[in-house]
């Protein structure tokens, strides 16, 4: 990997965190101000809603790029890419989801009915599961982490630093 992809594989776990973030507080700031009336409130879950889509938006195109560059070779590949496959296809169906949802927001008058705030909670249930999925990737499996992939390399395939290729060829500094 060179710096470049190094840098675009970062955006991804940083972009998940403020598509859960930012779609959890819309969600209950919408139920709030649903109970509460007050036009601060709708304002800032409105707020909350459209950055957080955006944010799911980017976490969903980080994690198609992600995707396409080649992985190293891990030991745990085999448990890997069943996760792999619901969390990719998962992320495509709560995307959509929300681009439906946003859609419709965008149409509906204010205060917004039940129906729509019931649809937003699943959805963020959708979102909370993909988390889920790609935490157990991630801190179970180690996807995406250079040390579980190092450690995973087989023996013979570990480069060996400068001195110790000296040594072992029998030219020792002396």
């Amino acid at each position: 990997m060179n710096l470049e992809s190094d840098l675009i594989l970062v955006v991804h776990p940083i972009a998940v965190h403020f598509a859960v973030a930012l779609t959890c507080c819309a969600l209950i700031l919408d139920w709030v101000a649903h109970w509460r009336q007050r036009a601060e409130w709708r304002f800032a879950g409105r707020l909350c809603f459209f950055v957080g889509v955006l944010a799911l938006g980017v976490t969903v195109g980080s994690g198609w790029v992600e995707h396409l560059f080649p992985r190293p070779a891990s030991v745990f590949d085999a448990q890997i890419e069943g996760l792999l496959f619901y969390h990719e296809y998962g992320g495509y169906g709560v995307l959509g989801f929300f681009v439906t949802l946003a859609v419709m927001r965008a149409r509906l008058p204010e205060p917004l009915p039940v129906p729509w705030l019931v649809c937003a909670t699943i959805g963020v249930l959708g979102v909370l599961g993909q988390g889920y999925i790609g935490g157990e990737m991630v801190y179970r499996y180690g996807a995406g982490v250079r040390a579980v992939q190092v450690l995973s390399e087989r023996p013979h395939e570990h480069k060996k630093a400068p001195e110790e290729q000296s040594t072992e060829a029998g030219t020792s500094d002396k």
